[in-house]
């Protein structure tokens, strides 16, 4: 009894003011003006995120209290007071806290005070708009006026990276939203770059045709055809993992240096040093950390008395740093730390190497209390991802690391950004690679087969049995699935779904899978 009135007060407490869209439908771009916006309330939605059943008896009591101050803060920003608005929602988030709203449910007036802050003409107050935005979480960015508020935000705050990031996200997932365009053209030329604004400017015409080509086509048909919508997925990504690292065993420990040059009392010390180093990478590669230190400890040494410089022995202290990560205590993650310092440039010129020493530097990173170094060996982490892709776009776990990182560093336009190219990388991987060369970018290939329907007893299609590898789903106790066909490819899956309709199958239909589990494609 006592719950069911804990939800009728929730229920009465969550009204808000309607929003009308500051980027709404408008297709006259003349009209647009940049940085346009609207404050949205959405106080309605506070506890979309919350577990309403195991919230306390007075939760209800504390959201009453904040709502009016949340209410006159709105009303505030909505007249341009924003100074104003910013003591109202001030009192308001200290209620909230009290109530132990998670940090989604915390998103709006976040948001809406970031936005007054950056609105107020004070430089000062920039900071704290800064450090509100970087408290938002990814919930944010399920809306895309809020997206685009959020943009607006960094925009003002100076972070027009950021900003950017956002509004290419909502044109993406969102081709007639016009005043997204305008601003992000209006970013550009702020910031000199005639060359990128151009382009905004010339894909806004674009869209405007296309638009209008569609709004007379349903002139002509009489009606709004069925809208296609498109799937955007939320950025997860896949965190680096130091311990599933294929290590790099093929090296050359003396391609930097003059052979012709090295004495022969050098090259047997070298000689040892290479046989050292194969047993180490070897024992890393069996997940022996302990033996495998040792072994390229020893390499380390002989080398160095051998005279290979420090691009030789950076394959050594690359290992080394990998092998004292996987122990895990404290001083070996100091080792690591020093041998990570000792890396040249050259050891980044290759995409496995790169990409290895992208998870070390984040495996570095996540060991650290201290919030700086933290976020100084992220930032290389991130670069060194980035290089990987630039390395080979199609290799699967950067983009998918690379995603995770953003997410935690809680730049999540970049992870969407991220997203959306992994989800081209994968594209393009599935539509036409092997089966061996999938499995040279990451991880197990995705298989694909040809759903061909759901029958009954006495309906099954003759010549269903002679499919090729055909599986038999039971679905119900008078309904069963089959699937047919086995392909490592898009292409190959295609071509036979419609050999298969063009048999009299009526709506066959293309499933993707990767290690066992079905996926979106």
């Amino acid at each position: 009894m006592i719950r069911k009135k804990i939800l009728l007060l929730i229920s009465a407490i969550l009204t808000s003011t309607l929003y009308v869209s500051a980027i709404g439908d408008s297709t006259n771009i003349d009209n647009l003006v940049p940085y346009s916006w609207a404050p949205i309330s959405d106080i309605e939605n506070i506890l979309q995120y919350e577990d309403v059943d195991n919230m306390s008896k007075r939760t209800p009591q504390l959201l009453q209290k904040a709502k009016p101050f949340y209410e006159k803060g709105f009303e505030k920003m909505q007249n341009k007071e924003y100074s104003a608005a910013i003591g109202q929602f001030n009192i308001a988030m200290k209620e909230y806290k009290k109530a132990r709203l998670s940090p989604d449910a915390l998103n709006i007036i976040k948001a809406n005070l970031a936005l007054c802050y950056v609105h107020t003409g004070n430089k000062e107050d920039v900071v704290m708009a800064k450090q509100n935005l970087t408290q938002l979480t990814s919930k944010i960015y399920s809306d895309y006026n809020w997206m685009y508020n959020v943009a607006i935000a960094h925009a003002r705050a100076n972070n027009k990276k950021e900003a950017i990031n956002l509004l290419a996200q909502i044109i993406r997932n969102d081709e007639f939203n016009f005043q997204s365009y305008i601003t992000l053209e209006a970013i550009y030329k702020d910031a000199k770059n005639m060359k990128e604004a151009n382009k905004v400017r010339d894909r806004l015409h674009s869209a405007e045709a296309r638009f209008l080509r569609k709004k007379q086509s349903i002139a002509r048909s009489g009606g709004e055809p069925e809208k296609k919508v498109k799937k955007v997925f939320t950025p997860e990504g896949v965190k680096p993992d130091i311990f599933n690292l294929n290590i790099v065993k093929e090296n050359d420990h003396l391609q930097y240096e003059n052979e012709s040059r090295i004495k022969d009392r050098s090259m047997i010390q070298i000689q040892e040093g290479i046989a050292e180093y194969n047993s180490g990478v070897n024992a890393l590669s069996n997940k022996n950390y302990t033996k495998a230190q040792s072994h390229l400890k020893n390499a380390e040494k002989k080398l160095k008395r051998g005279k290979i410089g420090n691009d030789g022995l950076s394959f050594t202290r690359g290992n080394l740093a990998i092998a004292y990560l996987c122990s895990g205590d404290k001083r070996s993650v100091g080792q690591a730390k020093r041998y990570l310092r000792y890396m040249t440039p050259k050891i980044y010129k290759t995409r496995d190497w790169t990409y290895n020493l992208a998870v070390a530097h984040y495996a570095f990173a996540a060991k650290q209390r201290s919030k700086n170094t933290k976020k100084e060996y992220m930032l290389k982490a991130v670069k060194y991802l980035r290089w990987t892709i630039k390395y080979d776009k199609l290799f699967l776990p950067a983009h998918e690391n690379l995603i995770y990182v953003y997410k935690e560093l809680e730049e999540e336009g970049k992870a969407q950004s991220a997203q959306t190219a992994y989800e081209k990388a994968r594209k393009e991987l599935m539509k036409s690679f092997s089966k061996q060369e999938q499995i040279e970018q990451g991880g197990d290939p995705y298989i694909f087969r040809v759903n061909l329907g759901t029958y009954e007893e006495f309906d099954t299609p003759a010549g269903l049995f002679d499919q090729d590898n055909l599986i038999i789903i039971p679905v119900s106790d008078t309904q069963t699935a089959y699937l047919a066909g086995l392909f490592y490819n898009l292409e190959e899956a295609i071509t036979y779904q419609k050999q298969v309709k063009k048999s009299g199958y009526k709506k066959p239909f293309i499933v993707a899978f990767k290690d066992g589990e079905k996926v979106e494609f």
